[in-house]
Formats: C-alpha cells, sequence, structure tokens
C-alpha cells in the first residue's frame, strides 16, 4: 500500500463540498482510504483515527488531502482529482465571493438579512459577533461551538433584536426559503420554534399534508432550552411569531423550568409544546404539551378549523416466532429519539447512542438488543458527510441487518427536501426480505426528489411505508419482542 498526503495552503473549503469530494474517490479502484479535510484540530484526531500521519505543522487554514492506495500511482492520481475537484467546485457556484465585510452590501433595503454560518466552531464567535455588529441575524449551522460562546452570541442577539439560531441548527424556513435541511411546505399561520431539526422538519411536513402553513419555522440550536442558555432564543423566536394563528415549539430533553418559562409565555395562545420523549399528556391554558409530534400536529389542524388526520392502525404480523429483535437505524437524530420514547412505552426495551436514559446507552456488543441509532451522530459522521446528505452508508447498515435470521422488524426514516440527496435511497438496493421493513417519508410532494416516486421506490423493495415517524414507531414495536 502507498499513502500520499498533499497539503493546499491557505484554503478554506465547506466541509460538505470536502466530504462529497473524499466519498466520490473512495469509490476509485486501487483506492482503499482518503481524507480530505481541512487542518482542524478535530480533523486531525479523525485522520488519526482513520489511520493516517497527518503532517504536524499544518493549520486550520490549511486543506489536508490523505490517500491510501495500493500504489504510488492511484494515490497521486487520487491527490490529483481531489484538487481538481476543488477548483471545479468552488469555481461553478454561482454566488459572488464576498468577505465578511463585504457581506452587508448584498442586501437591498427591505431585505431580512441573514448570514448563515457553516465553519469550525472556534470560529463562529467572531463571525457572528461581527455579523450581529452589521445587524444581520444569524443561523449557526456549525456544532460543536463552546458553551460560553454560545451564551455571550444570544445575549448580544437579544440586545440587539437579532436571531441567534443555533448553534447547531440543522432546519430553518423564513420567508418560505428553507436554511440546512428544511421541506418545501406551504405558508400559513402557525409559527413553529424549536431545538430539534429533524423535529421541526417533521412538524412541518405533517402540517403541509394536513393543508395547514407556516408563517416560519426557526431553529434555535441544540442546547437553546437547557438549562445554562435559558431558552433565550426560543423565547424571542415566540415574540418574533406573535402575529401567528398558532405556535409550536418542539425540544429535546427540555430543561423543566425553561420548558415552563414557555408554556407561560405561550398558554394565552392556541399553542403546543413537543417535549419529545415524554409521555404525559396535558393542557395549560390554550397550550396543549405532549411529547408526541403527531398528537401535536392533530391538536393545531383542529385548533385551526381544520379536518386532524385519520391514522392507519396496520396489523403487525411478524414474520415467525424465531425473529424477535428490532433494529432503527434513523437520519434524524430527533425521531431516532421519539421512536425509542413510543416503543418502550409500548413495553419494548430499547438502546440507542442518543438514549432517553443513561441506563439505555447502547453497548459496543448490541448484536442481541433491540436498538435504534442515530446514524447522524459524531461517531458515524466522522470525516463523512451527514446521512441526510449521503445515505448510502446508514442504508447499506440496513441492508446489512435484513440478512440475519433473528431480526423481526427494520424501522427507519427517509427524510426529503433541501439539502437532502437526490437520491434518497442509494445502498438500499439487494435489503432481504426476512425481517418486515418499516419506514415514514419525512418530505412533500413539491420537495425536489419526488415523495410519489421515493414511496413506490420503497415499496417496490417490500417496505411497508407510514404516515409518520411516529406511526412507524408505533407499528414497529408491535413486531418486535
Amino acid at each position: 500500500m502507498a499513502t500520499k498526503y498533499h497539503e493546499v495552503k491557505g484554503r478554506y473549503v465547506d466541509s460538505v463540498l470536502l466530504m462529497q469530494i473524499t466519498r466520490q474517490l473512495e469509490g476509485h479502484e486501487g483506492v482503499s482510504k482518503v481524507g480530505v479535510m481541512t487542518g482542524s484540530k478535530e480533523n486531525l484526531e479523525i485522520f488519526k483515527n482513520l489511520g493516517f500521519s497527518p503532517p504536524s505543522d499544518i493549520k486550520s487554514t490549511d486543506v489536508l488531502i490523505a490517500v491510501e492506495a495500493e500504489s504510488d500511482a492511484a494515490a497521486q492520481k487520487a491527490v490529483d482529482e481531489a484538487i481538481q475537484l476543488m477548483d471545479k467546485r468552488t469555481s461553478d457556484t454561482k454566488a459572488p465571493e464576498l468577505t465578511l465585510d463585504e457581506v452587508r452590501t448584498a442586501f437591498n433595503a427591505g431585505d431580512l438579512p441573514v448570514l448563515f454560518v457553516s465553519t469550525p466552531g472556534q470560529y463562529v464567535r467572531g463571525i457572528a459577533t461581527k455579523a450581529l455588529g452589521e445587524g444581520m441575524h444569524v443561523h449557526i449551522f456549525s456544532s460543536n461551538v463552546p458553551e460560553g460562546d454560545e451564551i455571550a452570541l444570544k445575549k448580544l442577539g437579544r440586545e440587539k433584536g437579532l436571531l441567534v439560531m443555533g448553534p447547531d441548527a440543522g432546519t430553518v424556513i423564513i420567508d418560505g426559503k428553507g436554511l440546512g435541511f428544511a421541506n418545501a411546505v406551504r405558508a400559513g399561520k402557525i409559527g413553529v420554534v424549536g431545538s430539534s431539526g429533524s423535529g421541526i422538519q417533521e412538524i412541518t411536513v405533517l402540517l403541509d399534508r394536513g393543508g395547514a402553513g407556516i408563517s416560519a419555522a426557526i431553529g434555535t440550536g441544540s442546547k437553546d432550552l437547557s438549562s445554562q442558555v435559558g431558552g433565550v432564543m426560543t423565547k424571542m423566536a415566540l415574540e418574533k411569531l406573535s402575529d401567528s394563528e398558532f405556535l409550536m415549539v418542539i425540544g429535546k430533553r427540555p430543561d423543566e423550568k425553561v420548558m415552563q418559562e414557555i408554556i407561560s409565555m405561550m398558554s394565552s395562545k392556541p399553542s403546543a409544546f413537543v417535549a419529545l420523549g415524554d409521555s404525559e399528556k396535558r393542557t395549560e391554558g390554550k397550550t396543549f404539551v405532549t411529547g408526541h409530534i403527531d398528537d401535536a400536529v392533530d391538536f393545531a389542524l383542529k385548533s385551526c378549523g381544520m379536518k386532524q388526520f385519520a391514522w392507519k392502525d396496520e396489523k403487525a404480523v411478524r414474520p415467525d416466532d424465531s425473529r424477535k429483535l428490532l433494529r432503527g437505524f434513523f437520519v434524524g437524530g430527533s425521531l431516532c429519539y421519539q421512536a425509542q420514547a413510543i416503543i418502550a412505552q409500548n413495553g419494548v426495551e430499547v438502546y440507542s447512542n442518543g438514549p432517553r436514559d443513561d441506563a439505555h446507552m447502547i453497548p459496543k456488543d448490541w448484536r442481541g438488543l433491540n436498538v435504534c441509532i442515530d446514524t447522524g451522530a459524531e461517531e458515524y459522521v466522522l470525516g463523512k458527510p451527514h446521512p441526510m446528505i449521503d445515505p448510502k452508508a446508514r442504508n447499506q447498515m440496513i441492508v446489512e441487518e435484513s440478512k440475519r435470521d433473528d431480526v423481526a422488524v427494520i424501522l427507519f426514516d427517509v427524510v426529503l427536501g433541501y439539502g437532502s440527496a437526490q437520491n434518497v435511497l442509494e445502498g438500499l438496493e439487494g435489503v432481504a426480505k426476512g425481517p418486515v421493513l418499516v419506514a415514514s417519508i419525512c418530505g412533500t410532494s413539491k420537495d425536489k426528489q419526488n415523495f410519489d416516486e421515493v414511496r413506490k421506490g420503497l415499496e417496490k423493495l417490500g417496505v411497508k411505508v407510514m404516515d409518520s415517524a411516529g406511526r412507524a414507531a408505533e407499528l414497529a414495536s408491535r413486531l418486535a419482542g
């Protein structure tokens, strides 16, 4: 085997683009492994975990290309192609290249200025602080931002009346435009706020199918509802959406005190709070509190004078008694979390890499357990694209587990929309017919992937397609055990 390293000095390239280049090169004949990443401290650790020995003098402002191949020639060919792809894809962009000092000039009078930030976490505070100083709202897609930086940025945003959406905010829809991962949904009078990206997507998609539309969907970041951050941006977003006819908030493991403060803000207006995973349902003033997305959507539709869903209760027939295990493989972390709660509430013990409690953290050897795995978690995406962007690795996990003779049901989500792969079913070819396959599609007929074709593709593979992620989890829970 031959290993080649090449440093591209003083060049920043978006991590998603670099991941796509990595994936493309991995498929080349003679290439065994590839890494194309910026030289940040975190990425250098990823290179080492991949078995590379990156140069010690590389800087975070450089891009490192590392290739292991069967020969020097094959390795060098992959390096050369990586450089060509970087040059081509960055030159193909239609948007003008602007420095941070020039960004404000791109907005016209009457525009809503939003700066989308997708950089390594250590750079976010400086960039976002400058943007807020220039009067721009900020959508921070980046993760691994220090908690102190998040708190400081949100305090500054609050003082200036500007939204700080994030860090780790996967989904935002403003004025019908999706930022990050989002779906093509109709406009309307329901305002959605949340610290849960795929949860926001599921809500907005189901509202769209029910005939309702949204005024906006504001992602506030995965930690906004924590006791440390205090729900600062969730509260501010609700204030900005106060003209909405109905308000919805969704969060995963919200701090109880913060949650109650937000419910108090909402309770005089028709609204719903989804505390993912909670089994309790209750009403406080005009606010319906639940742990289930489907229930909250039904409440919203009813409150807006629209017809509620007629959910189908599919029959659950296990293929044979020797098959008992449940497998769940998700690209949406919040959908994975909700599924665990539903499955557990139906009496099936389930483990996860993003568990409801420490007792159900997935062990290294989980072959004999029921599991729900968030394949977008850090351990699955180190140096690789998120499975929404590139679903092949997740889908191949489904294929491999379908070949087992002790698995009764495989549960998974398919997420369409902006940011998601065009071919969301890539890698599912060859799935075995042994276990029952149960899926939900988070998408609308207006999404670029063609909802109807995706559904037909799943059904052709023998997959039972349910109307929501919650209904899919309900069916799967009845097939396990």
